[in-house]
């Protein structure tokens, strides 16, 4: 994973990571509105600024060369008890990747892009196997 793609990137969203974290969100259940029903008690508010501090967590913790994999499987366990299933991930990426292309413009290079998608792909197999009986 590159550490210093994800921080760049992230840096740029945090300061309105409020807007940023609802267009995620509004991008998910638009696109795939089969995940609405996983969030039908979620306090949204709540729940945007928790996947904030989760972005943030992970991109210091990447910086940091820090092993990310207890945070991860338990984040993963949390996730599989509210009914996220493993084909739901997949979801959660592409709207991510897309809400950081639309909010970034140009500026979100293709890189960056890759640097995503890849740690992206990290979290989710932890998370992923964490929930597996």
């Amino acid at each position: 994973m590159n550490a210093l793609l994800l921080k760049e990137s992230f840096e740029m969203v945090a300061p309105q990571k409020e807007i940023f974290a609802r267009q995620f969100y509004d991008r998910l259940f638009t696109t795939f509105p089969q995940t609405r029903a996983l969030f039908a008690r979620t306090d949204m508010r709540r729940q945007e600024s928790s996947l904030m501090a989760t972005l943030a967590a992970v991109v210091a913790g990447v910086e940091r060369g820090e092993n990310l994999e207890p945070v991860l499987r338990k984040l993963g366990e949390r996730h599989y008890s509210y009914g996220v299933q493993p084909e739901h991930y997949p979801l959660v990426g592409q709207a991510l990747l897309a809400t950081f292309a639309d909010f970034l413009g140009p500026r979100f290079t293709p890189a960056m892009q890759d640097a995503w998608a890849q740690a992206f792909e990290v979290i989710s197999a932890q998370m992923i196997a964490a929930g597996e009986p």
